[in-house]
Parts: structure tokens; sequence; C-alpha cells
């Protein structure tokens, strides 16, 4: 039984050193070397002492002790990430722990709390970071921890039954806010009729006739374009995507960009989309183009395209033969919207109007799409299909009708319904 200084004696497996500071010496089952806490102060000292029984009882692992929350990161992508996932997914997983790495990867990981969580939240909100990439770095955290709970690092996950508070907003009239997620037909028709002017009209009219998404466009070869049976097959999706960790799993100093080509996330995105005459002449169009970019430049074409050697026959490409990237698709419409605008506000100041100025983005076309199908009366099972969503719900979201369509669809019930008529209120000049 060990002593203090002074004589005292403080217990099994306590005593104290000649500088004054408290020991406590714990031996475990099944580990041949005892565990040492130390303090200055002999109660804090018996608290920790028996914290660490308590997590021995419970089955908790010593090693959550030397891993900070950034440590358990890193060996949690080597042992359950890297090499399993796709390099989008890690990329994703990076990127939301790296949004947080300051506010918590310090902190060991068993004395990680739910406040620690709550101030990160806080601190990205008042960061001004999206709600999604609250959502989203939240969500990484979450997994992260779910994983050091099975590892038996932690007791509890103190994410657990935590809520995001949002911040206050601006309140959007819900009568207007579907407006802005599609293009009218007057939107439709001087968006494309600008688009005609460059390279890459053909992108635009085609997706908002097929409803791809930019990556599964970008990815599309020529084979893959059945023009006997009038449809396009989807089974993959290209992205530019940054490389963090090497072949061994370690984590790289200097993290490069990569071009890819994947297979979708989710099943629902394999299918076969229907293809109109309009869409096959459309892509018949681009063909001239791109063989009149080969035939500019010869041998050069595509030498810089590393994908073209396991899809030599992608349908999208730049003029010197490199892929089309999704993100250029977003880079041509803010262009072609610039020239729109600029048109726009000078026929307002002549008309003394207000310019009717609109966004436009390549997934916005998507959205227009599935309402218009929508519109048509198409099924739903059918949109669903079409659309690649995993369920009917998701192409609910994507449906935002138009007032045009809505004040049509009324009509049609006062032509079958309506059988009396108010005579209508005849003013004083009508009188007289």
């Amino acid at each position: 039984m060990g002593k203090s200084l002074k004589g005292k004696e403080l217990g099994r497996g306590l005593y104290q050193r000649s500088d004054g500071l408290y020991v406590a010496r714990i031996y475990l089952k099944g580990s041949p070397k005892p565990i040492y806490i130390y303090d200055s102060n002999l109660a804090k000292l018996k608290k920790k002492r028996d914290h660490e029984k308590a997590r021995y009882i419970i089955g908790l692992s010593v090693d959550s002790k030397k891993y900070t929350v950034a440590e358990w990161f890193e060996e949690w992508m080597r042992l359950y990430n890297v090499g399993r996932l796709k390099n989008t997914t890690v990329n994703g997983y990076v990127d939301g722990f790296e949004r947080v790495t300051d506010i918590i990867g310090s902190v060991r990981l068993n004395s990680l709390t739910p406040t620690h969580i709550y101030n990160m939240i806080e601190f990205l909100q008042k960061d001004g970071y999206a709600e999604t990439s609250v959502i989203h770095s939240l969500a990484i955290v979450n997994l992260l921890l779910n994983s050091a709970v099975e590892n038996r690092m932690i007791p509890m996950n103190p994410c657990k039954g935590l809520t995001i508070k949002k911040p206050e907003e601006a309140v959007i009239d819900p009568l207007y806010e579907d407006e802005g997620k599609i293009l009218t037909k007057e939107e439709i028709e001087t968006f494309l009729s600008a688009a005609k002017k460059t390279r890459y009209y053909e992108v635009f009219y085609i997706i908002l006739n097929t409803g791809m998404r930019i990556g599964e466009l970008a990815a599309l070869m020529w084979e893959d374009i059945d023009f006997h049976a009038h449809r396009i097959r989807i089974y993959k999706t290209l992205n530019k995507t940054t490389i963090f960790y090497d072949d061994s799993k370690r984590r790289i100093e200097n993290p490069y960009n990569i071009k890819q080509i994947t297979t979708p996330k989710k099943k629902a995105s394999y299918r076969w989309i229907p293809m109109s005459k309009s869409v096959e002449n459309a892509f018949l169009s681009w063909k001239a183009k791109q063989d009149a970019d080969k035939v500019k430049y010869g041998t050069k074409w595509g030498k810089d395209n590393a994908l073209l050697e396991q899809y030599p026959n992608l349908v999208f490409t730049t003029q010197p033969g490199n892929p089309f990237l999704p993100q250029y698709g977003s880079r041509e419409c803010s262009r072609i919207l610039k020239i729109i605008d600029k048109k726009e506000i000078k026929r307002a100041e002549l008309e003394n109007r207000e310019p009717h100025l609109y966004s436009v983005y390549p997934h916005k076309f998507r959205h227009t799409f599935v309402t218009r199908m929508n519109q048509s009366n198409m099924s739903p099972f059918t949109v669903r299909k079409i659309a690649g969503h995993s369920n009917v719900n998701m192409t609910n979201y994507y449906t935002h009708l138009e007032k045009e369509y809505i004040s049509e669809e009324f009509n049609k019930f006062i032509a079958r319904y309506e059988e009396e008529t108010c005579a209508p209120v005849l003013d004083d000049t009508a009188k007289e």
C-alpha cells in the first residue's frame, strides 16, 4: 500500500513521488503492463482512476486516450474508407471534416462532448457556411464517432439526439418559391436563342429534353446512344475530384485533382432515356462539330485527354479533344446569361420598366424537364424511371408546376363541373 511523502497511507496502487505528484497504478486484465495516471491533487487522481476502471468494465479501448479527433479521423479513413469508397466520396468526407478540424480536431476523442459538437455547428453557421455544408460536416462527424463507438473507443456518440438550430432567414413567399426552380417557356426560348451562337448549344438542348445530369451527359460515349431504338443508356458519370491518399492509404502532403468517370451512386441512376427526333438531330449536329475538331487538330486532337484511353468515343469534348467537365456547363450558362442580361437591361431602360432577370444553371434544365413530364400527365412511375429517381418523393421535389399549367388545369374543372353561372354585377355606367 503506497504512502504520501508525510508517511500517510494512500490506498492500494497509490503513492506520491518525491516531486509531490500523486500516482495511481492500475493493472487491467489482459494487459501485461500497468497504466499510470498522474495528478497533483489526490482527490482528482482518485476520480481519474475510478473513471479509467469504469471504462475497462464496460469494455472501452485504452487506445482512445491517445487519439485526438483528427487522428482518429485519419485512422478511420485508412481502416474503413480509403480504397473501399469512390474517390468522390472520400473527397466529400475530407472536405466535410476539414471544415471542422480547427474546432474539434485537437480535442481528445474520449473528452469530446455534445457541447463541443454544438459549438462546432454554431461556429460554422457564424462563419457563413450554407446549411447544406453544416449538415454535411455534421454527418461526417457522426459517422466518424459511430465508428469510435463500434470500436469501443468511446461509450456513446456525442452527436446522438443533436438537432441543428437553423439561423434566421428571410421569409420566402411559398407562392413564388417554386418559380425560380424551373425555366418558363419564354426564358427557355431566350436562352436557347442566345446559346445557338455558341459552341455548346446542343448540350443545353439535350439536357433540357432528356433531364440528364450534366455529369451523366459528360460521360456519354457514342455507343451509348441508340439511334435505332431511339434511346440513351445512362450508367456512368464524369467528375473532377481531389486525391488526398496514396495507394498505401497514407495522407498525401500535396493533394492533386484528377478527372474520372465512375458508376452512379444509386441503382436508380442506371437507366434508358427515350430520345425524340429533335434530340437525335442535336446529337448529330454535335457529331459534326466534333468531327470538324478532329480534322482541325489532326493527331494532336485528344492527346492530353487521359480518359480517351479507356473511353475512346466520348461524345462531348472541347475543341482540342479534352473532356467536357460538368463545371464547364455552369460556366457557359453564366457567360450566355450575361449576354442576355445586358440586352434585357438595355431594352427595359428604353421601355421604362424593370428588367426581367433570371438565373440559369445546368440542373435547372433537369428540374424543368421533370416538371414538364408531370405536366404532360405521364405516370409518376414512368417519370421516376426516366429521371433516375430512387422514389416518387424525389420526383415530387423536382416538380414545380407552372402558373399557366395550373390555370389550364383549373379551366378543365370549370368546363366540366360549373353548372350555373353567376350574373355579373353591372356598374353605374351600365345601368344608365
